[in-house]
């Protein structure tokens, strides 16, 4: 920090829809990007694991149980990085999908936030799918 500033990163890596381990891997060299730079705050897009166009496929065990493994993958990645790091990824809870940003800085998960205000006109038909 300088001058009581601290240096963000807005990421956007390359997507592809539903190839968790393609868009963890775009996720890590984007990470290596925003720190080798200075990044302490790293932010991605919504849903980045997975893609935000997956539709139907956000119901299915194997795209969700993928974003979750594709989490640790990240998590695991960050231990002894001093960032805190922001990545999207469809969450399941008690019967319910959330479209969370999880919180990662040194090797934890520091929170799941999920998306509050959740649109439902025109091309997006998000109540389909989340909580």
């Amino acid at each position: 920090m300088r001058q009581g500033f601290i240096k963000v990163a807005a990421a956007t890596p390359k997507i592809v829809v539903a190839d968790v381990s393609q868009n963890v891997k775009n996720i890590k060299q984007q990470i290596d990007e925003a720190v080798r730079t200075g990044a302490k705050i790293i932010v991605f897009p919504e849903l980045c694991i997975t893609g935000y166009t997956c539709q139907d496929l956000f119901l299915q065990n194997k795209l969700l149980e993928g974003a979750l493994d594709g989490l640790y993958e990240l998590v695991e990645y960050t231990d002894g990085l001093d960032s805190l790091i922001f990545v999207g990824l469809p969450f399941q809870y008690k019967n319910k999908l959330y479209n969370v940003a999880a919180v990662i800085n040194d090797g934890r998960v520091l929170a799941l936030v999920p998306k509050t205000h959740i649109p439902n006109y025109g091309e997006f038909y998000e109540a389909r799918y989340w909580g």
